[in-house]
């Protein structure tokens, strides 16, 4: 008994001083991002790390807006008056009102601070946009001295302190000619933002490692769910504006990824510490949120992969192609290299076949072919594919219901929930408002929308993309389900046959539901795309020189350990792969 009390000792203490080292690492970043904010040109001519500048000085279409950030700077006290009024009278009430256990939620301290967020740089768009809109990528960079308080049942929990930065791109469209010239403001990160945060109270625990990373990644979906492409956050100036088509407009295409080959990797796995033995490698790549994985090619440093990806872009310019190289082991998938290719060329010239160089890395070539498809209203392209291809894309734009079925009694077709309407259970909640979630299908593919709680008219206003491979013969499905319940308030099916009918291939009304109440419907906005390639002759394939995104050059080995105790990089470029422990197994699929 002596022992195992011992050893339970030493496993606290193990943890505690684990923590304590994650913490200070936390803080001493914060410490030295502040040291970056507050004196840039001091910092460059110090020699920091390339990766850790503002992006103005490695692009020179970035420009710097010192003006705006004085005015923000101005601004900031007041905004912080305005945001602790927030949460005091709207945001407390409703987190008190969300469940019975949190009636004694209270935010005792609200102080934003006095370090303001910067914009580290903006770039303008001239070129491949709408001459009837305006688009500005602002660098966003929040390292915030904030502190936000609150008592829970005499817990105490808190933040003290983060850093966030990202890209936040804004469309101004469409362009008036009356005040105040453009009718709506769209805004939305091109990536998942960086996220940090100091922990304060009893959630210092989350400071702890391997916590505190999925804390923070857990922050980052839930930004990610509203403010990450494909989602945006759009806000009406001028009335009528078509606000869904500004929220949700139709993507500007399809890339089509063939991971053919790689050559002359780096042989990173070892045998008793010293023989170098054969990689395994596998390569994820990533358009915006979508990451998908390739299979494992064991024991070979030349690897032959032979398979297709495909992406949904929404933004050119803005979205671009990265892929990371790692070998798969047991323990941690070793770092094999990486690119970024630039949309933008390769929606240009069709198609790119080249072998890329990778960086970060000693050596390694990556042999891509890549494909760019437009989205037509062209239904002669939409025959059925070939070797199961993809030949067209379905665009749902879910909005509404309305009087969905609370319970039994108010389906015109009592078929659903016989059982449950027997319950006693169920009688008991039988007046509930429903809280309802669609699932959308086509073919194999399901999608699920959010749940929006405790009413019969839901509001989900949010957008879907299925890959279609042979429209005349596919259906979507639809089923409007209660979380609490197993029994569905509604479906729908519709043939896409009935959308080859429209000239424009769209639908836009409200659907009477089937399975439902008698005055249940819901409003769908439904387009059919066909995918077209503009096959270039093959003298002028494009080489794929160009598509490469230039970034920043490595910072020099020797700095390496000194720099990840520093800063966090700057964003553009996108940041480094996440280092190869942290590197989840399961990856998110399309």
């Amino acid at each position: 008994g002596q022992v195992l009390s011992t050893i339970w000792v030493l496993i606290g203490l193990f943890f505690w001083m684990w923590w304590r080292r994650n913490r200070r690492q936390k803080q001493s970043r914060l410490l030295a991002a502040f040291g970056l904010v507050e004196d840039e040109k001091q910092a460059i001519s110090h020699g920091i790390a390339l990766q850790q500048l503002p992006a103005w000085v490695h692009f020179p279409d970035v420009e710097r807006v010192e003006w705006l950030n004085k005015i923000v700077e101005q601004f900031w006290p007041y905004f912080g008056a305005i945001m602790e009024k927030t949460f005091k009278e709207i945001l407390e009430p409703k987190i008190r009102g969300k469940n019975v256990h949190l009636k004694t939620c209270t935010f005792t301290k609200i102080h934003l601070g006095d370090k303001c967020p910067k914009i580290k740089g903006v770039k303008t768009y001239t070129k491949e946009v709408d001459r009837r809109q305006v688009i500005l990528d602002l660098q966003i960079c929040y390292i915030g001295d904030c502190e936000i308080h609150m008592e829970l049942s005499k817990l105490k929990v808190g933040v003290k302190g983060l850093q966030l930065y990202g890209t936040l791109r804004v469309i101004l469209e469409p362009l008036l000619t009356d005040i105040p010239f453009f009718g709506a403001v769209t805004m939305f990160f091109l990536q998942k933002p960086h996220l940090e945060i100091n922990w304060a109270g009893l959630t210092n625990l989350l400071d702890a490692p391997g916590i505190s990373l999925l804390s923070d990644s857990l922050i980052q979906d839930l930004i990610a769910a509203r403010l990450v492409l494909p989602n945006r956050l759009t806000v009406p100036l001028k009335k009528n504006m078509n606000v869904a088509q500004l929220r949700f407009p139709i993507p500007r295409g399809v890339l089509r990824v063939h991971l053919l080959e790689a050559e002359n990797l780096v042989q990173k796995d070892n045998f008793l510490g010293a023989i170098r033995g054969k990689s395994d490698p596998y390569a994820l790549l990533r358009v915006g949120l979508v990451q998908l994985r390739s299979k494992t090619i064991q024991r070979d440093l030349n690897p032959i992969w032979n398979e297709m990806f495909e992406f949904v872009v929404h933004e050119v310019p803005g979205q671009d192609l990265e892929v990371d190289l790692y070998d798969e082991d047991p323990d941690k998938d070793d770092f094999l290299g990486s690119l970024i290719i630039n949309l933008v060329d390769v929606m240009k010239d069709k198609i790119v076949d080249e072998w890329f160089p990778l960086s970060k890395i000693a050596s390694g070539h990556i042999h891509l072919k890549l494909e760019w498809f437009s989205l037509v209203t062209n239904q002669e392209k939409l025959s059925e594919g070939k070797n199961g291809l993809s030949t067209g894309m379905l665009i749902v734009y879910l909005d509404s219901a309305l009087n969905l079925p609370k319970n039994q009694l108010e389906y015109s077709n009592g078929e659903y929930g016989a059982k449950k309407y027997r319950k006693d259970k169920y009688l008991k909640k039988i007046e509930r408002e429903p809280s309802s979630f669609v699932l959308l299908t086509v073919g194999n593919k399901t999608h699920k929308s959010k749940t929006c709680n405790f009413t019969k008219d839901p509001a989900w206003r949010q957008a879907f993309t299925f890959f279609v491979h042979s429209a005349p013969s596919q259906s979507l499905h639809l089923e409007i389900k209660d979380k609490e319940k197993e029994n569905a308030l509604g479906t729908l099916v519709i043939s896409l046959a009935r959308l080859l009918k429209n000239p424009e291939m769209t639908l836009e009304q409200n659907f009477q539901l089937d399975h439902s109440g008698v005055d249940s419907s819901i409003k769908l906005k439904i387009a059919l795309r066909a995918l077209h390639i503009e096959v270039p002759d093959s003298e002028n394939t494009n080489n794929g020189a160009n598509a490469l995104k230039p970034v920043p050059a490595s910072a020099p080995e020797h700095n390496e350990d000194q720099n990840k105790a520093q800063l966090p990089p700057p964003h553009p470029p996108p940041p480094p792969p996440p280092p190869p422990a942290e590197l989840p197994k399961a990856v998110q699929g399309n």
